[in-house]
């Protein structure tokens, strides 16, 4: 492919030295090597306002030890003002928070139609309830989920089916400033991050929403006090298809955690049982991202997992709710995998073709491996694979001008940011600027998106765990979910893109986690939805045009 040929076909535009973001992040890194410190922070997307448009909340370290009482750096908002334009709300809205924080949950906890913030932190974890009027109120020892650990990331799922958002909380291990050994050559006075197994792992935190602003501690009554990790990456989603939403959590050199949701009472590990907590030939892997979708099409859940360096990504094939198969090299998203350290990560269909791509990003946790004598730089190259169907096919630079260049990224969020149909993505780079990526791929299938928001009532409100499935004549159905979690430390847009013939309407399955679903006909490829679902008196949802797609 030429150059020219490929800059037209480029997916992406970086768009973020015009954006009016400028947000920097600070990992904490020192010649102490605070372990906390390599793992980074995350970033998401929400419509904090309720404006239609998607916000930007980005996350930052600090130096550590952390000073409780610091002004900066601190977390940063961005409202999205339209055009790809965004403006620093962060003093207004409360959610400045100076701890050391590293990942996010964003869901409606208090089903009052206005997302809320968890964030967790080396230290207390904070929860912000959205007031509705642009401004958040810190509420998390009163809500019960104050958590004081090492928290990584963290999954809004209804797991009860009780329709209230309940959390699932990753803890990484323990570790403190005075504990931390020196790790490296000390004759040379080369000090590296340790390796994950001088971390003592713990076993993460599940909350059940009670319903009045509080929650309640249901870790050991659920059975998952009793299994350890150094957790990274989470994503809840029902992977049996029993209507009940499981767990999946990626854990560093530590077996990958499969959690299966027995009827809301109970959950059983069986990630080594289905073969989804280690590569094909049973290794163990150091996981940071996680994600699940339905890639082929066939009603089930399919899994992946970034993984360190020398390590390829791995990608688990759902074998109707019995096995999963690691197939990455069949599928071809082992080998560009290899040499590199992964972390966000996230099933996308970005060039709108109704299959599900991939995109990953890499950067390793050392500046100085050279001075060791070792090949691992510190920026690496962000990877994007296009679904060809029975295997995928690495882009490389061809996605776009960010990819033919080399970041230390960690958290990545996806979604559609300028309400164009397509789905864009926000990267988090190690103590530097963000990056925003703009998809150019709307152009090239202008009259075929269909854009979906789900609306719970008796299901809980964000609608997570619920599925959509869009189905036509001689051609593989599209499957879409709700998924809680996913990526490394970053939240997304709930919104849902399907895509039709042109000017074809388009008929959608809804599938709410309660159990109940209906068909929703005649939608228009070119607009944007939103689906309420029936309450205890309706027999319909009530579907409401919210706007057209440029």
């Amino acid at each position: 492919m030429s150059a020219q040929r490929s800059a037209e076909a480029a997916w992406f535009d970086d768009v973020t030295s015009d954006s009016g973001i400028n947000f920097v992040h600070v990992s904490g890194d020192s010649p102490d090597k605070p372990f906390p410190a390599a793992n980074g922070s995350g970033l998401g997307m929400l419509d904090y306002d309720l404006d239609g448009w998607q916000d930007l909340l980005f996350l930052t370290g600090t130096s550590i030890p952390v000073e409780v009482n610091r002004q900066e750096p601190r977390n940063r908002i961005f409202r999205n003002r339209g055009a790809l334009q965004f403006e620093d709300v962060t003093s207004e809205s409360g959610l400045g928070h100076a701890g050391y924080s590293a990942g996010l949950a964003v869901g409606d906890f208090n089903s009052d139609g206005f997302p809320d913030v968890y964030v967790t932190s080396y230290g207390i974890n904070p929860l912000f309830l959205n007031r509705g009027d642009g401004t958040f109120a810190e509420v998390g020892a009163a809500a019960g989920v104050a958590l004081n650990q090492w928290g990584t990331s963290a999954a809004c799922l209804d797991f009860d089916n009780d329709g209230l958002l309940d959390l699932y909380v990753c803890n990484y291990g323990k570790w403190s400033p005075e504990t931390n050994p020196y790790c490296g050559d000390q004759v040379r006075g080369v000090r590296v991050f340790c390796s994950p197994r001088s971390i003592e792992p713990v076993h993460d935190v599940l909350y059940r929403n009670l319903g009045d602003g509080r929650f309640e501690n249901v870790t050991a009554a659920m059975g998952l006090a009793e299994v350890a990790g150094r957790a990274q990456g989470v994503v809840a989603a029902d992977f049996n298809n029993d209507g009940w939403t499981d767990l999946y959590v990626g854990n560093d050199l530590h077996a990958n955690f499969l959690f299966l949701n027995r009827d809301g009472v109970q959950f059983e590990s069986a990630g080594e049982r289905m073969g989804a907590a280690y590569d094909y030939v049973g290794n163990m892997q150091a996981s940071m991202g996680v994600d699940a979708a339905d890639v082929n099409g066939d009603g089930w859940l399919d899994l992946f997992a970034t993984n360190f360096e020398d390590e390829h990504n791995a990608y688990y094939e759902n074998l109707r709710g019995e096995f999963f198969d690691e197939v990455a090299h069949q599928r071809g998203l082992a080998r560009e995998s290899l040499p590199w350290v992964g972390w966000g990560t996230l099933f996308a269909d970005f060039d709108l073709d109704r299959r599900l791509d991939l995109i990953v990003v890499n950067g390793h946790v050392d500046n100085n491996r050279r001075e060791l004598g070792q090949d691992s730089p510190y920026q690496q190259p962000p990877l994007v694979w296009k679904n060809a169907g029975s295997r995928f096919e690495f882009l490389g630079a061809a996605a776009g001008k960010y990819f033919e260049s080399r970041w230390c990224a960690r958290g990545l969020s996806v979604g559609d940011l300028d309400n164009d149909g397509a789905v864009d993505v926000v990267i988090g780079h190690q103590d530097a600027a963000p990056a925003l990526l703009h998809n150019r791929n709307r152009t090239r299938a202008a009259s075929r998106v269909v854009q979906l928001r789900l609306v719970g009532t008796r299901s809980n409100r964000d609608a997570v765990g619920s599925r959509l499935v869009a189905g036509e004549s001689n051609a593989t159905p599209q499957v879409r979910i709700i998924r809680g979690g996913g990526s490394y430390l970053s939240a997304h847009d709930l919104r849902q893109v399907l895509v039709t013939d042109a000017n074809e309407p388009l008929n959608v399955e809804v599938h709410w986690t309660n159990g109940r679903h209906h068909t929703l006909e005649g939608l228009r490829p070119g607009h944007q939805y939103v689906v309420i679902e029936p309450n205890l008196t309706e027999t319909t949802p009530r579907v409401f045009q919210q706007g057209r797609l440029p």
